[in-house]
This record gives structure tokens, sequence and C-alpha cells, in this order.
């Protein structure tokens, strides 16, 4: 069978959970800790192999906790935003509590048995999607990607039997 005959569109809000943080709720900057327990990553931590966690900061349980919606999970991939748009970073391991600053989306696979999480993370780093976010954001003074963005956005959807290595 051809791979064409297994490949429709569809919009990728209804297999992913995107979220972000909504503002700092009144977070100072003399919050941020140079050790802790919690960690918390911006853009500068996304780098093309992946997340340079010697780049993250901390913050208290406190101001962990009060954000639920973006705590990171194992296989979550994370997309800066705000400025420099586009980085990706793949939660591959997590060795404590994270959580992520206001300049990141959480998108997280809701249906890995349709869709695989690889797949994803690979077309974040196409040329395809890069065409995405420019078309996104030109004309932009302060350059932003926004949420509703992403449910819209169509991408080919394969077959697992079909993207599985025989």
């Amino acid at each position: 069978m051809s791979l064409n005959s297994k490949v429709n569109s569809v919009k990728i809000g209804e297999y992913l959970y995107i979220k972000g943080r909504i503002g700092w709720k009144g977070l100072k900057k003399d919050e941020y800790l140079d050790k802790g327990e919690y960690r918390i990553i911006n853009a500068t931590a996304l780098e093309s192999d992946g997340i340079n966690w010697n780049n993250c900061g901390f913050i208290s349980k406190e101001r962990y906790d009060e954000s639920p919606e973006i705590m990171l999970r194992l296989g979550d991939i994370l997309i800066s935003k705000d400025g420099t748009i586009g980085k990706i970073g793949y939660v591959k391991e997590l060795d404590m509590p994270t959580t992520v600053a206001s300049g990141i989306f959480v998108v997280r696979n809701l249906k890995d048995n349709v869709i695989d999480t690889d797949y994803i993370y690979n077309y974040f780093q196409s040329s395809f999607f890069k065409s995405f976010i420019k078309s996104s954001t030109e004309g932009s003074v302060i350059p932003h990607l926004y949420q509703r963005d992403f449910y819209d956005m169509e991408i080919n959807l394969f077959d697992l039997d079909t993207l599985a290595v025989q």
C-alpha cells in the first residue's frame, strides 16, 4: 500500500494538549532561586540538541504548585512562543518537578495510540512548521505565537502502522 493512501490532514489541536503560563501571578525577580527542588525552564534553555538543564532556574514549591497545567511530564514538547519563536525542546528525562516560564508552550500528545510523539517533535523541527511560524508572526512588532494559532494548524496524520519500522 502506498504511503499516501493512509494520510489525512487534521487540526493539531484535536490531538495535542497545548498550554502556556498565563502571567506570573505577581512573581518577582527576587523569587528566582539559584538552587532548589522545583525547576523552571525558559527559552534560553532550549537548544538545538534539546534542553540544557544547566541553564534553568528554580522556584519555590508554592510557585510551582500554582500552575498545574504546565507541570512537565516525560514526552512533553516545549516551544518558545515569545521573541525568538519556535525553539524546540523535548522532555526525554525529568529528574525533578519542572515547569515552564511564560515564553514557552507545553505540548503534550493526547492520543499516542493515534499519533507518534516523535513524529510531532520532528514536524515541529521541519520547514513546514518554520513556515507556519513565519506566517503566524509576520508583521508583528514583538513576535508572539498564540495558542489559538496551534489549534487550527493542520498536519498530515499517518496511520501508526504506516510509520512503524518494518
